[in-house]
């Protein structure tokens, strides 16, 4: 028996079927061995795969036939093996030098690159949100709070094809503490949980209580007292880690400032800011050092 594949599938009966597809067998042929027999996930979300590995059972030994001996053939002359039938051929070749693993780094690259080929769509408008697409963020939400300890009431308003979602009650210091981390990940979890159950783009916000006008006015009034002190030092100043959100608002309340620049940094959807002069944002390079004059040494006569 060889050394046995990996196999993968939404459940352990589609792993099976593609491996005796893969080893042209049928079930009673293999020798199977279950990893993992999958998960189905929660909101459809953290679905898990069933895992099994699986060879070729050992056929049973066929009864030695008797063979007449042979003159050995001179040392210098080599005997040549029999070739492998192609199947064989091709076992032992996937045994001996298993295909590599594509890295995640090679895909991300193979993706970006894609991208970069393709040609740029415009952007489709936004679909009008039906009662239904309101209604099923409603009750997910409300799952989502109450599993979490937070039961809230909820409302929700259309808006430009957008749904605004408010949650009020006794939670509010919960999902807001941390500047908001709690409710930044509901708003996250929630557009994940709602993208996957219906096929048009729906872009959505979570506010609890007043928390997002307040945190708005927050930022605008850190970003400006920051680029205050660009402006008197010349020295860069850095925002923490922020949402796509949070750093629109510090961009768009400091590009009206001429004499000042504003980027992003870093990995992953949340990023820092800095905030700094035109040229003084990279690193600061040390004057070159002046060569001493050698000093002419005078020999008296």
């Amino acid at each position: 028996m060889g050394s046995k594949l990996e196999f993968k599938g939404k459940d352990v009966d589609e792993a099976i079927t593609k491996a005796c597809d893969k080893l042209h067998v049928t079930r009673e042929e293999l020798d199977i061995q279950i990893i993992s027999t999958g998960s189905s996930g929660i909101f459809g979300l953290c679905k898990k795969q069933a895992v099994i590995r699986a060879a070729r059972k050992e056929a049973a030994p066929e009864p030695q036939k008797t063979r007449h001996k042979k003159t050995p053939a001179p040392q210098a002359v080599r005997e040549k093996a029999e070739p492998l039938p192609a199947q064989d051929m091709e076992e032992v070749v996937e045994r001996q030098a298993p295909a590599v693993a594509e890295t995640q780094p090679d895909r991300e690259m193979k993706k970006k690159r894609r991208t970069e080929e393709r040609p740029q769509e415009p952007e489709a408008p936004l679909e009008p949100l039906t009662p239904e697409i309101l209604e099923q963020i409603r009750n997910d939400l409300d799952r989502l709070l109450t599993l979490m300890g937070f039961s809230s009431e909820i409302a929700i308003e259309e808006k430009n094809n957008k749904a605004w979602v408010k949650i009020s009650g006794d939670h509010i210091s919960e999902l807001t503490t941390k500047d908001g981390q709690a409710l930044d990940s509901i708003q996250y979890l929630m557009r994940k949980i709602i993208g996957n159950k219906f096929p048009q783009k729906i872009m959505f916000a979570i506010d609890a209580g007043e928390f997002r006008e307040q945190r708005r006015a927050e930022l605008q009034e850190l970003a400006l007292k920051l680029a205050a002190e660009v402006k008197e030092t010349e020295k860069t100043r850095t925002i923490p880690a922020l949402n796509p959100a949070e750093r629109r608002i510090v961009h768009l309340v400091l590009q009206e400032d001429k004499t000042i620049r504003s980027r992003s940094v870093g990995d992953g959807v949340f990023k820092k800011i800095l905030i700094y002069l035109p040229g003084k944002g990279r690193v600061n390079k040390r004057p070159p050092r002046r060569k001493a004059k050698k000093e002419k040494l005078t020999i008296p006569e």
